[in-house]
């Protein structure tokens, strides 16, 4: 068997065999990110945190990046937070409670959506939740 279908096939093996999955599980484990995707123009974030915290984080992450807050409210299972950025372009933030120490998180920049701009402030709140 020649070298590159050994190397083909370990690499098979190890995808197949699920370890993939934990290693990149892992990348977002040590940030306190459960996982998170991008999908029709929002990201959406799976917070390793309580849900009045995620939430407070997330004000906190936009008044970092001078993002200005029209209008926030919460309760105990859910929150939602509407701004705008300096040129206009509306930001809202949507948080849902999944478990004591989970929080989903649901942000979209723009009316189509900007992906750049939304995993920056996913970042922020991070930033927010577990390094300060």
């Amino acid at each position: 068997m020649s070298k590159v279908k050994c190397i083909v096939l370990v690499v098979l093996l190890f995808f197949f065999n699920g370890c993939a999955a934990v290693a990149l599980f892992g990348v977002g484990a040590a940030t306190g990110v459960a996982g998170y995707k991008y999908y029709k123009g929002s990201l959406t974030v799976v917070y390793e945190a309580p849900l009045l915290k995620t939430f407070n984080a997330a004000m906190t992450a936009l008044d970092r990046k001078n993002i200005i807050v029209e209008r926030s409210d919460h309760d105990l299972t859910s929150g939602n937070i509407v701004a705008k950025r300096t040129d206009n372009t509306p930001v809202t933030i949507s948080l849902k409670y999944k478990s004591a120490d989970e929080t989903e998180v649901v942000i979209r920049v723009g009316h189509l959506g900007d992906k750049e701009a939304s995993v920056a402030i996913k970042e922020e709140i991070g930033k927010v939740l577990f390094r300060s």
